[in-house]
């Protein structure tokens, strides 16, 4: 189907020149190179061009010619997905990191408008002048852009208080595929009217439009944190703790789950002393003093029932710092692994967390890679690191553990993704995990983009669409 689309020629630069100026169009191989992966190693694709466009208006003209001239479009923001949306098929690599500013802090309203291409570190500096800030808290929060976050309803570290980005996204701008811009949503906290097409924007992955503006939701900032790390003598114990904690429906903040060998890469990446254990738990409460210093003693109560053989409370700033600064080091820690590495995004049933780490470790056994494991685990979400250090022959294995920890989560009544979306990573488990509904997913994508010159091949093969 590679010739179904029109290959960029010198008359498209051209007109993309005039459009956005010439610094703001490239052909060089190095952008285009650098514009070919995201943070999944799911294959090399490059784009024909690169465009980055300033306004609502560029992105509109933009998507309007590509669509006439059936040249297929993927918006990018930071470049931080983890599931392979990429330019298959070539055509336009759609950066918008250029449109990177706040728009308006509403701060009587608690909300704030901004351009996709914002820097989710950046904008919660800005509102923290304010004493506000937009909870959704991705490791990958110092590079990720807030349009990426929407594209793929990222979550975070924070999610079992807070929930994830969906929850936040009060209105949207969006240009839809043919070009043609439209508003949805509202600037209130509730509405009932009619289809809720803002929400089904919200987790597309750059699938049914471009976003160009963003109004948020916020919260205050807390008055007090406290943060914990208690260290278990098996992953069941830990496990055990999480679903105490949830039961007995202790507002905490953070739930994050970090097993042993995990531990041990991140000791020696960030060169922190961490006790011998099996698994690590951090938590963290927010709240007045007297709130989140109660549920954190009660925390730690629960600890103690479950055999923690070491409990260290933040003292201070600094050191709530360094615990975080533990657990948001998993990544890069696992990276000095190898190469070659793959990581999972899956939701299961609390009551199913202890299995799905253990099928994990069964996985990493059968296909003979490394595999750790960390999540939040609050509210389900598993996250296995899978490394192959630098053997690149073993990047298939790596592929059939993750397929096969994502069918197995199927099986068991879970979600094949919690917060990384689908991408081309995931999109053939999405007909098992939808059934019926995947077939009324497929004809909204239809219906919007008939010609699926956005994004083709994430989410949904280019000849489902077309048939």
């Amino acid at each position: 189907m590679t010739s179904y689309f029109s290959r960029i020629t010198g008359r498209d630069v051209e007109f993309f020149e005039k459009l956005l100026g010439g610094k703001n169009v490239s052909i060089e191989e190095e952008e285009l190179v650098a514009n070919a992966v995201d943070a999944y190693p799911g294959g090399f694709y490059k784009p024909e061009i690169v465009l980055w466009p300033t306004s609502s208006e560029e992105v509109s003209e933009i998507l309007k010619y590509s669509y006439e001239k059936r040249i297929p479009v993927y918006p990018k923001g930071g470049s931080t997905g983890l599931t392979g949306t990429v330019p298959i098929y070539g055509g336009v690599l759609l950066s918008l990191t250029k449109m990177n500013k706040i728009v308006n802090i509403y701060e009587e309203d608690m909300q704030v408008t901004v351009q996709p291409g914002i820097i989710y570190d950046r904008l919660n500096k800005e509102l923290e002048k304010y004493g506000l800030f937009f909870p959704p808290d991705p490791s990958s929060g110092s590079w990720c852009t807030i349009g990426g976050m929407v594209a793929s309803n990222s979550s975070g570290l924070k999610a079992v208080k807070y929930g994830t980005t969906r929850e936040y996204v009060l209105g949207l701008e969006v240009v839809l595929p043919e070009g043609r811009i439209i508003r949805l949503g509202t600037r209130t906290f509730k509405y009932s009217t009619g289809f809720d097409l803002l929400k089904m924007m919200i987790g597309s992955q750059g699938t049914l439009g471009v976003f160009t503006e963003i109004t948020l939701r916020l919260r205050n900032l807390p008055e007090y944190y406290q943060t914990a790390l208690a260290f278990f003598p098996s992953v069941e114990s830990a496990v055990k703790t999480v679903y105490q904690i949830v039961r007995r429906g202790l507002d905490v903040a953070a739930v994050e789950f970090m097993d042993e060998k995990m531990m041990k890469a991140v000791a020696e990446y960030r060169k922190i002393d961490l006790p011998e254990s099996k698994a690590m738990l951090l938590i963290e409460t927010h709240g007045t003093r007297l709130a989140a210093s109660e549920t954190m003693e009660k925390c730690i109560r629960i600890f103690e029932e479950n055999n923690a053989v070491d409990i260290r409370v933040a003292r201070d700033a600094e050191e709530r710092e360094r615990f975080w600064a533990a657990r948001k080091g998993a990544y890069p820690a696992t990276l000095r692994l190898g190469k070659y590495m793959l990581i999972s995004d899956i939701v299961v049933p609390l009551s199913k967390l202890y299995d799905a780490v253990q099928k994990s470790y069964e996985l990493g056994e059968e296909y003979g890679i490394h595999s750790s494991t960390i999540g939040h685990f609050g509210d389900g979400n598993l996250h296995v690191h899978w490394s192959a250090g630098n053997n690149k022959d073993k990047i298939e294995d790596l592929h059939k553990a993750n397929d096969k920890l994502t069918k197995w989560t199927i099986e068991i009544g879970g979600s094949i993704s919690g917060e990384h979306g689908i991408g081309t990573e995931k999109k053939k488990f999405v007909k098992e995990q939808f059934r019926e509904a995947f077939d009324l997913m497929l004809k909204i994508k239809k219906s919007i983009d008939p010609r699926c010159v956005l994004s083709p091949g994430v989410i949904f093969d280019l000849e489902e669409v077309l048939s």
